[in-house]
Order: structure tokens, then C-alpha cells, then sequence
């Protein structure tokens, strides 16, 4: 049997919100890649024809940049830094926000072409996640954890995509 290192003892010791996953990590990376250029191609679309859009749109899609930039960074300090959970915790908040500002933006422009639509989205998202929830509830995550990733979840989709929605 081979010894532990520092860093796995003091996972096992410590009960953690975020779990450390390098592989995770790297994934996550890589995806974020891949939405700031889609992000970025959303945008020059939009930029060519402002006024068709609404604020919150533009104001959330350019918004979501830093978040999802950053994120990125955070999620990379996983592979090589000894102390790993405030990049986690960061990693996931910035990761949160950049992603549902994009989903908040999307909603608001699929208003454009119906509301029913764009509620159905935004109802179909938050029950979605809602589901992602409960399965990780039920494979034993544990239940505070979920539930605060969950409300944070709801709560960046009501504030700016539902309520732009009814305003």
C-alpha cells in the first residue's frame, strides 16, 4: 500500500463543500474555451445590431467574460497548488456566474421571438437543475451543499431572466 501524501490525508480529514478533482478541473478548462468563443461569435452578432437586443442581454453576455475567464484561471490553480479550496470555491462561483449570466442572455433573447418560450426556458432550466440536484442528493452528496448550489442557481436565473421577463 502506498503513503499518502499531505494533500490526500487532509481531503480525507477534512470535510469539504468542493472536492478536490484536477481532472475536473481540467475539464472545466477546456469548456470554458469553448464557450468564450461561442460567446465571443454571440457577441459580434449582437454588436452589429444593438438596438435589436435588449440591455440585460448585452449587459449579461459581456458580463459573463470575466466570470468565465476567470474561472478558468481559478480551476487551473487546482493541478499545482498544494492548497486547493479557495481556488475551488472560487473557481465554482466565478464558473456560476459567467455560465447563468450566458443562460440568462439566451432566455432573454429567445423573448424576443415568443415569452411562453422564453418562461418555458427558463422553467425547463431551474427543473433541470432542480433534478441535477436530487440525484446528486441521492448518491449522497450532501444536502446543504446542493441545496445552496441550487438556490444560487435559481436565484442568478430569476433576478436576471425572470424578473427582466415581467418588467
Amino acid at each position: 500500500m502506498e503513503a499518502e501524501s499531505p494533500s490526500e490525508k487532509n481531503m480525507e480529514e477534512e470535510p469539504k463543500i468542493f472536492k478536490l478533482n484536477p481532472e475536473k478541473a481540467a475539464a472545466r478548462v477546456a469548456i470554458n474555451g469553448v464557450i468564450l468563443a461561442s460567446l465571443f461569435v454571440m457577441l459580434a452578432v449582437i454588436f452589429l445590431e444593438p438596438e435589436k437586443f435588449n440591455f440585460m442581454v448585452i449587459v449579461q453576455m459581456v458580463l459573463s467574460i470575466p466570470f468565465i475567464f476567470v474561472s478558468s484561471l481559478a480551476y487551473s490553480k487546482l493541478g499545482y497548488w498544494k492548497e486547493t479550496k479557495l481556488w475551488d470555491l472560487f473557481g465554482y462561483l466565478t464558473y456560476s456566474f459567467g455560465i447563468f449570466f450566458m443562460i440568462n442572455a439566451v432566455g432573454l433573447i429567445a423573448s424576443n421571438i415568443s415569452l411562453v418560450l422564453s418562461f418555458f426556458y427558463f422553467g425547463l432550466t431551474i427543473s433541470l437543475l432542480l433534478i441535477y440536484s436530487l440525484i446528486n442528493i441521492f448518491h449522497g452528496r450532501s444536502l446543504l451543499t446542493q441545496s445552496l448550489k441550487f438556490l444560487l442557481a435559481a436565484a442568478i436565473l430569476f433576478s436576471g431572466g425572470v424578473l427582466p421577463l415581467l418588467f
